[in-house]
């Protein structure tokens, strides 16, 4: 290996030294909870190891054919404690600021979304919602008024013929007519009744 590939690859390494201490920043402030110990948490750790050791691998892979020393161990935690000691607040601000701007952005377009499309479609909705109630209360309104013309006539016989029924010899069919009549009352009140207490 010559001093050329092995400059190389500790520079490599401390870059990887502080992109391994921005990705453990970023790691926990996305992704970890600082809570008891759970299976996932567990699980989600070795996959973030397990990202990291793939990705100092591809680089080795591409500067010295990974080829593993010791001063390649030392190149990272270096790096580590140079990312620590000189850019993790700079990068924590950058990280907060990133994440403000993405969340600010995000709660933009949903307003917009929602006044440009979620709204007019609500208010069209609840519009088109009255209009076809209006509509269908206009025709039971018509619909009634009709069957009353229609029934009128009906109606009107009815109470002609029983102004001429005798008193005397059809007293039992009056009656007979009353009692029905009274039983038809009944059975509304009862069923009005139910429906009261049920609602």
């Amino acid at each position: 290996m010559t001093l050329t590939v092995q400059f190389e690859t500790m520079l490599s390494m401390v870059l990887m030294g502080i992109w391994i201490g921005m990705a453990v920043d970023t790691y926990s402030r996305f992704i970890h909870e600082k809570r008891k110990w759970h299976w996932l948490h567990f699980l989600n750790d070795l996959m973030f190891w397990l990202v990291q050791a793939l990705l100092v691998f591809y680089v080795l892979l591409h500067v010295n054919h990974a080829e593993i020393r010791f001063y390649i161990f030392i190149a990272l935690i270096c790096g580590y404690a140079a990312y620590r000691a000189l850019f993790e607040r700079i990068y924590k601000k950058i990280l907060e600021w990133m994440v403000s701007a993405v969340t600010s952005l995000f709660r933009f377009v949903y307003r917009l979304l929602n006044s440009l499309i979620v709204m007019p479609i609500k208010w069209l909705i609840m519009l088109i919602s009255a209009i076809l109630l209006y509509v269908l209360n206009i025709l039971r309104k018509i619909i009634m008024v009709l069957f009353m013309i229609l029934f009128s006539p009906f109606k009107w016989v009815g109470r002609l013929i029983w102004r001429f029924i005798p008193k005397q010899k059809w007293y039992n069919l009056k009656e007979k007519y009353s009692k029905l009549a009274g039983f038809f009352i009944s059975a509304k009140n009862k069923v009005s009744n139910w429906k009261g207490k049920k609602k």
